[in-house]
């Protein structure tokens, strides 16, 4: 065995000598010196930990990772610079999962890349309703509470892949942080995929949601990072972030509301989304001026940062493994999954490895179909 292949993807993995040692062995600090080898018992050990094969360890020198090119952009389309393991661990856990979906999908989805940033908002926004078959005042039909699971399910239905999760696969040692991404699309003819940041609010991850949906209709991938400012440098979010808004608040229907309900939260309500959207859709049609719109958003992340905080400290108490594990992963991935376990391409092993999850984890999901 190779010390520094072993200290590679030791360092890779984001977690500390103190995890390996209880994970592992007591001489984990020792193997990484040097100082003493593992067995073989020893070293398929930490490669489980790890979550890599045996044989990567076994290599004279390790297997150099493929970088992500995706553009890394806040909401409000200002560019942050720099990815943590986690997020760039997440961003490689999925496209495993694409590659292996493009292995099994022969079909292509035409929609994604139909539309370019020169098209009208008002028409792709249509287009996209369409796609998705439903009206253009679907929330008036759909209570609040259900808005992201039916938006889910007609997404799912034209053959997006979604996936929540607000840790690196089953780690809780590996948590993602909110504050650097809410969420990340990889685009794709067979198998496009969207990642939900889950320690968002739930009108974080809809918009998240709706978001990045929109950037498949373009072809564009991308990372999407945390709310900040009013100004839009990047003229394809600005493009996203129009039509985003005209799916979730309409603006003929934000108009004809707003001539009798002015108040954010009620109009918010009403459109079954985060008051941030409502202020720009007041932004946007000159109903607020600049200074009044950056003093509401202001106000606006006070209650959001609140909200954040609450359901961290909701999901300390902990939850329904059960119902999260099923609300993680995506269940029609899950399918193609269990066909290719059944048909003898990939073992039982495998198929936990590209999910995600433990043997647990899978006889849930496995119930659940």
């Amino acid at each position: 065995m190779n010390i520094q292949t072993l200290n590679t993807y030791f360092e890779r993995s984001g977690f500390s000598v103190e995890y390996m040692i209880e994970k592992t062995h007591k001489n984990f600090e020792k193997f990484l010196s040097g100082e003493e080898n593992p067995t073989f018992n020893q070293l398929s050990k930490i490669s489980q930990v790890l979550s890599i094969p045996l044989g990567l360890l076994l290599l004279d020198k390790p297997i150099e990772k493929k970088s992500e090119n995706i553009n890394f952009r806040t909401i409000n389309s200002e560019y942050l610079a720099s990815q943590s393991r986690e997020l760039q661990d997440t961003i490689n856990e999925m496209r495993d999962k694409q590659d292996f979906l493009r292995e099994e999908i022969d079909a292509e989805l035409g929609y994604v890349g139909k539309f370019s940033i020169s098209d009208n908002h008002l028409k792709v926004a249509r287009y996209i309703r369409t796609t998705l078959g439903i009206e253009q005042d679907y929330y008036l039909k759909v209570k609040r509470d259900n808005i992201l699971k039916f938006l889910r399910t007609s997404i799912n239905e034209i053959g997006v892949f979604i996936f929540f999760n607000g840790k690196y696969k089953d780690n809780t040692h590996r948590a993602l942080n909110l504050n650097e991404f809410r969420g990340f699309v990889l685009t794709d003819k067979k198998a496009p995929i969207i990642f939900i940041n889950q320690k968002d609010t739930k009108n974080g991850q809809l918009f998240t949601l709706v978001h990045e949906l929109v950037h498949l209709f373009i072809g564009d991938e991308e990372i999407l990072g945390d709310q900040n400012g009013e100004t839009e440098f990047d003229p394809t979010e600005a493009f996203v972030n129009k039509v985003t808004a005209e799916i979730l608040v309409p603006n003929t229907k934000f108009l004809e509301k707003y001539n009798s309900i002015q108040n954010t939260e009620e109009l918010a309500n009403f459109f079954k989304v985060s008051e941030f959207v409502i202020v720009r859709r007041m932004l946007d049609n000159n109903k607020i001026s600049s200074k009044q719109y950056t003093s509401l958003i202001e106000k606006i992340y006070e209650q959001y940062d609140r909200s954040r905080i609450l359901l961290k400290e909701k999901k300390k108490s902990g939850g329904d493994f059960r119902n999260n594990v099923n609300f993680r992963i995506d269940q029609n991935f899950f399918n193609y999954v269990q066909n290719a376990v059944n048909n003898q391409k990939i073992s039982y092993t495998d198929a936990f490895n590209i999910i995600g999850v433990s043997y647990k984890g899978y006889n849930i999901l496995k119930e659940s179909r």
